[in-house]
């Protein structure tokens, strides 16, 4: 069978695992509504070039990852199914590519097939293929783009410069220059730490960068020339410098915040991949341990000197790391060991037993008992492989039963926990036209997306003259004060008010709590009526 054909195998099993059950998770607050109400607003606004949001711009993030979630809409309808359809299939791409590049890179079926599983049930990796955010298109695209210029650099072929600017291009399209700067970083160090200073003059740097800015410039070109300094100013200023040297959230700003949770992304591989950096016959092996181990180092180390830390922006690290599992697992499956196993079989023991126990204190009994029972099943055919069964099956067995416990998961925790941050439920209770609607307290986007109304946010009267914050900027949902809003609906009838439980109390001594009455309790929300007087 041609590596081709097999590539596409593994992509088709791959999203066989990413795709089920995405139409029954509501999408959630706060981060999923504004990526999935964007790309509908600009889908049905008819301007594919500005990003939008309550009907004004938006530039948060480059478009890509609007294109691809309208795009979507068009062809399945604007669902959560279609929300979720581009992060399933790059997340499936990227698998699909671990397998290829490490195919090629190791000359071995197995190493690409081992390196493919370690990627596809990684607890990040398989998490974020199903979230309506940048990060799976990122990862696809960054992945690409660095390890098709490894290839540049090793057989000296335009072909693979060309894409590798090409997707860089891309990924400057879906976050921002980051796209670029971090992997031109990683190349840079690769070269001065291996001190291959010749790879210096094999760059194809001139018309690489043309490759890169014919993908790239337009977009950004175009903005500036609708929008001018205020899309430099929000985009560039805001969401890129200010991110690096200001804290958004101060407390997460430690320098060990990656050390600690990147070994987490990666369960339940977090031993293998130890094993594997550590491993001294696979550096003797194979020259392409350096690239490989570079790769993620510079990453974490980069994000660790930023001041904004964000769980998913070491995400990209995990591809160079499977590969190394995957090297690592078949050398090791060409001994006759059992012990070395145990790197693998513990943190996957481990991983599922804390995700079981830890089941119980925020899911329904039946979904806790269905989870326990499969997590207890899984374990005891590790532990049975690892010390009595073929235990060179530990790999394709580990992962097997990881995905079939995390599609378990999924559907015992993942919805039920998606429906909690989700106001899809309450706002079936407002009809669907000439109906007023807000929120008081925090705010939930995805009432906008599932209600269709551009909804406020209310506030005292107190709160519009206070200093905004450096975020601010980032917070561009409508505000109206609860005196404007009294004023407004004082003889509607179908006014109504979304507010969280952790917001009642402040509700309750405001002004207007005594002219709404409760209609409807779903999700940890509260919805509200106005009550009219009767004359």
């Amino acid at each position: 069978m041609q590596i081709r054909t097999r590539t596409f195998l593994v992509f088709l099993l791959a999203l066989v695992f990413y795709l089920p059950l995405n139409s029954y998770l509501p999408i959630t607050d706060p981060v999923e509504a504004n990526y999935a109400l964007t790309a509908k607003e600009m889908l049905l606004s008819g301007d594919w070039l500005s990003p939008r949001i309550y009907g004004q711009f938006w530039f948060d993030k480059p478009v890509m990852i609007y294109w691809l979630i309208a795009i979507s809409y068009k062809i399945f309808g604007i669902t959560e199914f279609a929300a979720r359809f581009p992060a399933g299939v790059f997340s499936a791409g990227s698998v699909a590519f671990a397998y290829w590049f490490a195919n090629r890179l190791f000359y071995s079926r197995r190493t690409g097939i081992l390196s493919a599983i370690v990627l596809a049930t990684s607890l990040e990796f398989s998490l974020l293929a199903k979230m309506i955010i940048t990060d799976a298109v990122l990862f696809f695209f960054s992945s690409v783009s660095l390890a098709v210029f490894y290839l540049g650099l090793r057989e000296e072929k335009k072909f693979w410069y060309v894409i590798a600017y090409v997707t860089a291009g891309l990924a400057v399209l879906t976050k921002g220059p980051i796209g670029l700067l971090l992997p031109g970083l990683i190349v840079f160090s690769y070269i001065i730490v291996t001190r291959q200073w010749v790879l210096f003059t094999k760059l194809f740097l001139i018309p690489g960068l043309v490759c890169f800015s014919l993908v790239a410039v337009p977009w950004y070109w175009l903005m500036y020339a609708v929008h001018g300094n205020d899309f430099i100013d929000t985009f560039l200023g805001l969401h890129n410098y200010l991110r690096a040297t200001v804290a958004e959230h101060p407390r997460d700003n430690v320098f060990y915040y990656y050390f600690v949770l990147f070994p987490l992304s990666i369960m339940p591989w977090t031993g293998v991949a130890i094993k594997s950096v550590l491993s001294l016959p696979l550096r003797k092996a194979t020259d392409h341990f350096a690239f490989l181990t570079i790769w993620p180092t510079v990453i974490i180390l980069f994000y660790t000197l930023m001041a904004t830390k964000y769980p998913t922006y070491v995400f990209p690290a995990i591809f160079p790391v499977a590969l190394l599992s995957g090297a690592y697992m078949n050398g090791l499956l060409k001994t006759n060991q059992r012990q070395p196993w145990l790197w693998l079989t513990g943190p996957a023991v481990l991983f599922i037993g804390i995700l079981a126990v830890g089941s119980k204190f925020f899911l329904p009994v039946v979904n806790a008992a269905m989870l326990y029972g499969i997590a207890l099943l899984s374990a005891a055919v590790l532990l049975w492989v690892q010390f009595k069964g073929k235990h060179t099956r530990l790999p394709v067995a580990a992962g097997l039963l990881v995905a079939i416990f995390s599609m378990t998961m999924f559907y015992c925790g993942l919805i039920p926990l998606a429906g909690a941050r989700s106001a899809k439920s309450i706002v079936q209770n407002v009809p669907k036209q000439d109906a007023v609607l807000a929120s008081y307290g925090d705010y939930s986007t995805s009432a906008v997306f599932y209600s269709g109304y551009i909804m406020p946010r209310l506030i005292e009267k107190s709160e519009v003259d206070k200093v905004k914050s450096v975020w601010s900027g980032k917070y561009t949902m409508p505000t109206m004060t609860l005196e404007s809003f009294e004023a407004m609906t004082k003889n509607n009838s179908r006014s109504f008010i979304i507010v969280k439980e952790n917001n009642q109390l402040a509700w309750q001594n405001t002004s207007l709590a005594e002219h709404f009455y409760p209609v409807a309790r779903q999700d940890g929300k509260f919805l509200y009526r106005r009550r009219i007087a009767i004359p």
